[in-house]
C-alpha cells in the first residue's frame, strides 16, 4: 500500500555535519550546500559525517534543499516528520477531525470517539524500534493528555499511532534510557486503557509504502 509520493525527485547526497537542530552541511554533486532537516530528534544513528542522505527541492524555506531520507542498515530511513500526520490519515476513517484542541494540547484525529495522537519513529536496535531518540516534554504532556481523557470515563478511547519510517523493526518499545518520563506516562497509560497502533514503512523509489503492523515487545510491564 503507498501512503505517500514524491512529487520532487529525491537526490542523494553526503551530511558534512547537523549545524543545528534544523540545518545540516552537505556536498551534492561536488558542492557545499544546506539542507533543511524537519526532525527535531538527535538522529545520531542517521545524521552524521560521510553519510548519505536523500535530498529534495523545497519551497517556502530558507534553503533550497530539504533532507527526505537518510541511509542506516542497507536502507534509506524517512526523516520528514512534515508526512506522519498524512500518512497517518490513511488509516483512519474518512470522518476523521484534525488538530483537536483537548486541555493545553492539540490532539492530532478524532474520529467517532476516539483521539488519535501520531508519533514517527527512527530509531531501531537489534530489530526493535524505539521512541523517542530525545527527551520529549510535548510527547509526555500528549500521552498525559490522553490518560485524562481516559480518567474522564465519558466514553472516550485514546489510540497512540506509531509510525516507524523503516522495515527493519519487528516489535517497539518507549525509550526508557532515553526519557525514562515519557515511558513511566506510556506504560501508565496502557494501563488505563490507551491502544496503541504500531505501523513500518519503507521507501521505495520515490515512494513510501506501508508495510506491516508490529506488536509491542514482551515485557514483564504487560
Amino acid at each position: 500500500m503507498i501512503v505517500y509520493e514524491f512529487a520532487e525527485k529525491l537526490n542523494e547526497a553526503y551530511v558534512i555535519e547537523r549545524v543545528n537542530r534544523f540545518l545540516v552541511k552537505i556536498i551534492f554533486n561536488g558542492e557545499v550546500t544546506y539542507a533543511h532537516l524537519h526532525d527535531p530528534g538527535r538522529l545520531r544513528e542517521l545524521i552524521y559525517p560521510g553519510n548519505k542522505v536523500l535530498i529534495r527541492e523545497t519551497k517556502g524555506i530558507k534553503t533550497r534543499f530539504s533532507i527526505t531520507a537518510a541511509y542506516a542498515n542497507s536502507r534509506y530511513v524517512v526523516v520528514d516528520s512534515r508526512l506522519h500526520n498524512q500518512i497517518a490519515s490513511k488509516f483512519l476513517p474518512s470522518s476523521y477531525e484534525k488538530e483537536v484542541r483537548v486541555g493545553s494540547s492539540r490532539i492530532d484525529f478524532k474520529y467517532d470517539n476516539t483521539f488519535v495522537e501520531v508519533k514517527g519513529c527512527t530509531l531501531v536496535k537489534d530489530k526493535i524500534a524505539y521512541f523517542p531518540d530525545a527527551p520529549t516534554k510535548r510527547g509526555r504532556r500528549h500521552i498525559q493528555e490522553l490518560r485524562e481523557l481516559i480518567k474522564k470515563k465519558e466514553g472516550y478511547n485514546a489510540l497512540l499511532m506509531v509510525l516507524v519510517m523503516r522495515d527493519d523493526a519487528k516489535c517497539f518499545l518507549p525509550n526508557e534510557e532515553t526519557d525514562p518520563k515519557f515511558s513511566m506516562e506510556f506504560w501508565s497509560a496502557l494501563k488505563e486503557g490507551m491502544k496503541v497502533s504500531i505501523k513500518t514503512f519503507r521507501l521505495v523509489e520515490n515512494k513510501i509504502e506501508y508495510v506491516e503492523d508490529i506488536p509491542l515487545c514482551k515485557t514483564n510491564l504487560i
